[in-house]
């Protein structure tokens, strides 16, 4: 169960075990009772649903569920909540769940038999506001249509409407986005081609409003490498739904923390710029803050300088690259800013007491 709960951890999700029997649930890693409730709900008031196949892909207005029935008593629940703040890391696999959801649920079948997945396919279904099974049925694309719910989609996520967000991404994924408009044997091309389309009209959006343009390019290329990169969209519009959850938990995020005390302003611009080689001089300036300032009020929170805090900061994002993508030691370095990928290297070792290497091969270290 440890493995189970260190992937949830590295895709970001809680994990529910349920008890068909009882129709009981058992939270592993649970972060928010009341968001964790609502799912229960969900999913217990369908359980007879989840029985019928190895897996199933369960969607609802701000996420996901990705579901494992593991034995014949117990189905291994992998939530995912589009509404949580993001790192780089979860940036670089935003998608995943997504574009994994079978590999994904035959791992967690595998972790908690410790013996080979069935080959069955994800079965995907929609939830709605009535917490049934809803078989949704798309109208054919419409221009002025679509133009219309991307405005809306736009101005929920600059003014963080959630309502008006949850609403307009509903009536948005009744539309045929892709199919239509792209031949048969090109469909994977057209969903690309759109999501990417996508991404640039809400980059360009949150830029315009005061989100920083280096921030925001750094999102939005690493959501460009992560499409290009996905053999397929198993479930598209779901795919469209959490790239705009990201951006409105982003825009959301940078709104509140213009009003943060120092020491946890410093934690974010680190968060969000640990992609990069960030220096005390940097933080000052983006900060408007004296540079003397910067360490006192860290340490003083946090029992750590800001040095520190960045070298731990990108080797736990290079552990969890290293468990959880192809990426080599020279991609990753490069990823996080090293100088060198000897240095990486050698950090690597310094903090953890092992190769990267080495880590990847014994990732339970």
């Amino acid at each position: 169960m440890i493995n189970i709960k260190k992937l949830a951890n590295i895709l970001n999700a809680d994990v529910i075990l349920l008890s068909i029997s009882n129709k009981k649930a058992n939270y592993l890693n649970n972060n928010s009772e009341a968001y964790n409730k609502y799912i229960v709900n969900l999913l217990i008031e369908n359980i007879d649903l989840l029985t019928n196949h190895a897996y199933h892909s369960l969607n609802y207005d701000s996420g996901h569920v990705l579901t494992v029935r593991v034995t014949v008593e117990t189905i291994v629940c992998f939530s995912f909540n589009y509404n949580k703040s993001v790192s780089l890391k979860n940036e670089i696999l935003i998608l995943h769940s997504l574009s994994s959801l079978k590999d994904t649920g035959q791992l967690i079948y595998t972790l908690y038999n410790n013996d080979s997945a069935p080959n069955d396919e994800v079965i995907i279904t929609q939830f709605n506001d009535k917490n049934h099974i809803n078989k949704k049925i798309y109208v054919p694309f419409n221009p002025e249509l679509f133009f219309r719910l991307e405005t809306n989609i736009v101005k929920s996520i600059i003014y963080s409407d959630k309502k008006k967000l949850i609403k307009t991404l509903e009536d948005f994924s009744g539309i045929a986005l892709v199919g239509e408009r792209f031949a048969s044997n090109n469909i994977i091309r057209g969903e690309k081609d759109t999501l990417i389309s996508y991404i640039a009209v809400l980059n360009r959006a949150i830029v315009q409003w005061g989100y920083p343009v280096g921030r925001a390019f750094q999102i939005h290329n690493n959501l460009i490498q992560e499409i290009e990169l996905s053999p397929q969209f198993i479930d598209f519009f779901q795919t469209i739904r959490k790239i705009t959850w990201l951006y409105f938990e982003n825009m959301k995020c940078y709104k509140i923390n213009n009003f943060l005390p120092l020491h946890q302003r410093i934690k974010q611009y680190i968060k969000e710029h640990i992609h990069e080689n960030i220096t005390l001089d940097g933080i000052a300036k983006e900060l408007n803050a004296s540079k003397k300032a910067l360490n006192p009020a860290f340490k003083k929170e946090y029992g750590t300088t800001i040095t520190k805090f960045i070298r731990y900061s990108k080797i736990n994002i290079a552990k969890e690259l290293l468990i959880t993508s192809n990426l080599s030691l020279l991609e990753i370095s490069t990823l996080l800013s090293f100088s060198t990928t000897s240095y990486f290297v050698k950090t690597f070792k310094e903090i953890t007491g092992y190769t990267p290497n080495f880590f990847r091969k014994n990732p339970d270290l």
